[in-house]
């Protein structure tokens, strides 16, 4: 695969993993705790070998944050409207997760 579409599955997989970090700190559904921490560390894995297969400059990683934050909005608005969080808090897991696997 090329860059391009790498930038693409990362931004989607950050966004993921940054969904369900969220949701492990804001859910209303406790019972759920232990399945979103499983799906987050499959995600992790996923992300890392992906991310290992290329070497990312700035503007790589700019359009990556881009894609994942346009991907948690998109998600979250349509799956988990019920949910506060602030946006201070996804901006800053976006940039914890970017710097552990990038």
């Amino acid at each position: 695969m090329g860059k391009n579409r790498i930038k693409k599955i990362l931004g989607n997989i950050i966004g993921n993993l940054v969904v369900h970090k969220i949701l492990v700190k804001h859910t209303n559904k406790p019972e759920s705790i232990n399945h979103l921490k499983s799906e987050i560390e499959d995600y992790r894995d996923n992300s890392l070998e992906i991310a290992s297969e290329f070497n990312w400059n700035q503007k790589d990683k700019e359009e990556i944050r881009s894609k994942s934050l346009k991907n948690f909005k998109k998600d979250m608005k349509k799956n988990y409207k019920d949910v506060n969080f602030s946006m201070k808090e996804v901006y800053e897991l976006i940039e914890g997760t970017m710097d552990e696997l990038l």
